[in-house]
């Protein structure tokens, strides 16, 4: 494998697993607000940035993913 190639999949790697973190805090702290620029800082992305990659990564925003995330809380709890 080249080097470059070798050091772009290192990177994508790196950043699905910021990305997972940020789901996870997702996750955590879904009945709060979502302050979507903390998100992102935490992603060390732009606002823009982070949006994309995360839908790219998840197939949905992080509000979308958040709203899906209360959903399955609240179904849960009603069982």
């Amino acid at each position: 494998m080249c080097l470059s190639l070798k050091a772009a999949a290192h990177n994508h790697l790196r950043e699905l697993v910021v990305l997972r973190r940020v789901r996870d805090r997702i996750d955590r702290e879904c009945a709060a607000p979502l302050d979507i620029e903390t998100l992102a800082g935490t992603a060390g992305l732009p606002v823009a940035q982070f949006v994309r990659r995360f839908r790219d990564a998840y197939g949905l925003s992080p509000q979308e993913y958040r709203q899906a995330a209360e959903a399955r809380i609240e179904n849960w709890s009603t069982r």
